[in-house]
């Protein structure tokens, strides 16, 4: 938008808060008198779309064994050491022993201001901050030292200590510390939430993507949802919000986003219930699991209202210790996808450390390929308790499936990118039984290596070598017979070795039961219109249980209430 643009609305009584640079649009409060159907506002040259950002709310030691975490520790060492997590949250305190450095003795690295008669006792410095940077979105935004980095409330301390904690201070009743599951990793905190609106949240995103350089930001983790109806109709990744967090992918920055926790409390199904910003494209949308690895009963699932599968991947979310804000040194219980969400991007940080040139779109394929296959779980709720319709991977519940932070992390130290793979595949092609995959691939040598194929959650297959060379440039496999139809992903990939493989080409396809040996395209499976009779009826029951689920308070975090989660993980 142009100047010109900020002139007209102002003349018009609005006020131009913000112009952000990575959305086509003006941020701005205006009158609600203004809005009628014959207001010159809508006359404006160039208005597209009007848009009532609203507000916002914030959506271990056990889980760290549970998710397979310490397999990471043990087999390889890594800890997220050098890699950095920047924090879109209500802030993190950063003089909490758990936040405030790497967990050894602070003096060790630097020189200490030596005592003078005018200072006798100068405040000691610590040579190794956790907290690299601190930008404040709500109050001065702008960047402010990250030796005064504080939490506005409780809810991002625990999402940092979730990811990056070290542990220290106060311990389990067994002597075990909290550790987060990257403690080597440093934490940027953008303190954004929930003092504001939307706008702050934007804001701090854009910051994100304008320093990710300077500031060496290699994961962005985001636990905030917008206060939403039970039924969302609005949720298909076209808000604001849900544009600049895909903005944040597209800059480089491996995104993770929550879920939301709106299944266990609505009234007739739950489907449909995934929160903005969580149906954003491009972004890593996490769910929740319990301790015991099922799906956790709040978790929001799919589909996005324009028909899409949320969320991405589940890992454990319930009653997760981390550190409380409300103390320097003690630990609290949560649940939610708020808590599921860092704990994805600590084995994302993880796997940054193995592979320092990983992208967003390959911690994706990685995350498609490698999640572990769950089934869906049909509960004793009334109504569609199945989300998924002809889902079979990803689904509306689990996404890819459950993380494996072990295999994602031996598939992200694996990749070299100087080795490309593509499936000759439309998206939503469909698939018959014993069909034949080709394609092609580059950066093989003659006689080393093969090309593997997997369907869904089955296993890899390997497949023919048809080129000339023998470098695999040119291949196929007659798919073994699948067992499950409907729509799922087919991988393939180049191995040259366990330690060096291509980025995963992942497609979309749906699967039929007839035979056929044709690749052409022959449909495009389930379609929007399937998805809206069932969304249809949904709105019909809406209708006649229409509440809103939550008070209308300055703040959105994507966490269950506090008796939810009152028992330790």
């Amino acid at each position: 938008p142009s100047t010109a643009d900020v002139d007209a609305l102002e003349e018009l009584g609005a006020t131009v808060t913000m112009r952000p640079v990575y959305l086509d649009s003006l941020i701005a409060t205006i009158s609600l008198d203004i809005i009628h159907p014959e207001s010159p506002l809508f006359e404006l040259p160039g208005l597209v779309m009007l848009e009532d950002l609203g507000l916002a709310e914030t959506h271990m030691n056990e889980a760290v064994p549970n998710m397979a975490v310490d397999q990471v520790w043990s087999q390889y060492g890594y800890d997220g050491t050098g890699v950095t997590i920047a924090v879109l949250d209500t802030g993190v305190r950063g003089d909490h022993e758990g936040l405030n450095d790497m967990d050894d003795e602070l003096t060790i690295g630097c020189e200490q201001p030596e005592p003078d008669p005018l200072n006798p006792n100068p405040i000691i410095i610590d040579c190794d901050p956790k907290i690299s940077a601190f930008y404040d979105a709500v109050i001065t935004d702008s960047e402010q030292p990250a030796g005064e980095s504080y939490d506005s409330g409780t809810h991002g301390s625990h999402v940092a200590g979730i990811a990056a904690g070290t542990g220290g201070g106060q311990v389990s009743a067994d002597g075990s510390s909290y550790i987060g599951v990257a403690p080597g990793a440093w934490v940027i905190n953008i303190l954004a939430c929930c003092d504001g609106d939307i706008q702050d949240i934007i804001e701090g995103a854009e910051w994100a993507i304008e320093n990710k350089n300077s500031k060496g930001i290699d994961i962005l983790t985001s636990s905030l949802g917008e206060q939403q109806l039970e039924i969302h109709f609005d949720n298909d990744g076209s808000s604001a919000w849900s544009q600049q967090m895909d903005a944040v992918a597209s800059s480089g920055i491996i995104t993770f986003l929550s879920a939301g926790n709106e299944f266990g409390g609505a009234t007739f199904a739950g489907c449909n219930t995934i929160d903005s910003p969580g149906d954003a494209n491009l972004p890593i949308t996490v769910a929740s699991l319990d301790k015991d690895l099922g799906l956790a009963i709040y978790s929001s699932r799919g589909y996005t209202s324009d028909g899409r599968v949320k969320p991405d991947v589940s890992v454990i979310g319930s009653n997760i210790m981390a550190p409380d804000a409300a103390t320097s040194d003690g630990y609290t219980s949560k649940s939610g996808t708020s808590m599921a969400t860092p704990l994805m991007a600590g084995i994302a940080a993880l796997m940054v450390e193995a592979n320092p040139d990983i992208t967003h779109d390959q911690v994706k394929d990685i995350i498609s390929a490698d999640s572990i296959e769950r089934d869906l779980q049909l509960l004793d709720d009334p109504g569609f308790n199945d989300c998924s319709v002809l889902e079979t991977r990803p689904d509306n519940e689990f996404g890819f499936g459950q993380a494996d932070p072990l295999l994602f992390v031996q598939s992200a130290g694996g990749i070299d990118s100087s080795l490309n793979i593509t499936m000759n595949l439309d998206t939503l092609q469909h698939i018959g039984n014993e069909s034949r995959i080709s394609g092609t691939s580059s950066g093989g040598v003659p006689g080393v290596g093969f090309v593997q194929i997997k369907v869904g959650g089955g296993d890899w297959q390997r497949a023919s070598d048809t080129s000339s060379s023998g470098d695999w440039s040119s291949w196929n496999l007659k798919l073994q017979p699948h067992i499950e139809s409907g729509n799922s992903t087919v991988y393939s990939r180049l191995v040259i070795s366990d330690e060096q493989m291509s980025p995963v080409d992942a497609r979309r396809v749906i699967l039929i039961d007839g035979q056929t040996d044709s690749e052409e395209v022959s449909g495009v499976g389930i379609t929007f219109g399937s998805y809206a009779i069932l969304l249809s009826f949904l709105a019909i029951v809406a209708l006649l249980s229409w509440t809103v689920r939550r008070s209308q308070r300055n703040g959105m975090k994507d966490e269950v209430t506090d008796e939810e989660s009152s028992s330790n993980i």
